[in-house]
């Protein structure tokens, strides 16, 4: 309803108003057999349907908003990076929407680009290789972990590689060139995965995490995750300020 016009105060209507763009940094869908137990917390159990209704709320957005979308570890498709498009056969109802753009995982995409201005280069990459890092990595996991999505974004544009060890994500090799590697200094790199909303600065380069839009799992409990559902970074184009909106408590 918001990005609509239809709730809040007059001044995040305003905001809602404005938007051109909403990125989907991945697992636009919670997937089936992803983690143990998964099915019993599954409302809706079938691959297919869980695309037709993502696309149900989807369309409900207006249409001269570009939506751009990359797919994650939980969408029907191989994991190992890079991962293309979602697949057409399993999401055809995403892809049917007129104001989609489909990327693989990770892209850099080029937004605002006009003959006067070069435009604003986004980094997305869902953040697979996440777990390994906030495992392996002392000084990660000593600051927070989990709850640090700052700190790993920083680890990997310092190393300027999206998973900068061996085994710390499945990817395809390709002898030519490597997919995962930050070839050039993104304006905003944006991630998820681990469901907890961040916003922060390194050397000129936006670094946002996404959040989510579902409350803690069993198995996030188990594994150390502390999720902040239902939180949406909006980013000021014009003074690259960064607010959060929280639609949930």
């Amino acid at each position: 309803k918001w990005i609509n016009c239809q709730t809040g105060n007059e001044k995040q209507k305003e905001i809602a108003s404005k938007v051109k763009y909403i990125f989907i940094v991945g697992d636009l869908v919670d997937g089936v057999g992803i983690y143990p137990g998964q099915d019993s917390e599954l409302l809706i159990k079938d691959i297919y349907q869980q695309y037709n209704e993502c696309a149900k709320l989807l369309k409900q957005i207006p249409s001269h908003i570009k939506l751009i979308i990359c797919p994650g570890n939980h969408d029907a498709m191989r994991i190992a990076e890079p991962q293309p498009e979602l697949y057409k056969d399993f999401a055809a109802a995403i892809w049917e929407l007129p104001n989609v753009i489909m990327i693989s995982n990770p892209a850099m995409i080029n937004i605002g680009f006009t003959k006067d201005f070069p435009g604003f280069d986004v980094l997305f990459y869902h953040g697979f290789s996440f777990d390994y890092f906030i495992a392996n990595v002392e000084s990660i996991r000593n600051q927070g972990g989990y709850d640090r999505p700052d700190l790993m974004m920083k680890f990997l544009l310092q190393r300027r590689h999206l998973a900068p060890t061996h085994k710390s994500t499945l990817y395809i090799p390709d002898v030519k060139r490597d997919p995962l590697v930050i070839s050039s200094v993104p304006d905003f790199f944006l991630t998820g995965h681990i469901h907890k909303s961040s916003v922060s600065n390194y050397r000129n380069v936006t670094m946002i995490c996404g959040s989510c839009w579902q409350s803690k799992t069993a198995f996030q409990e188990k594994v150390g995750h502390h999720p902040e559902p239902c939180r949406v970074p909006i980013i000021n184009l014009q003074t690259r300020e960064v607010k959060i909106l929280k639609f949930g408590e």
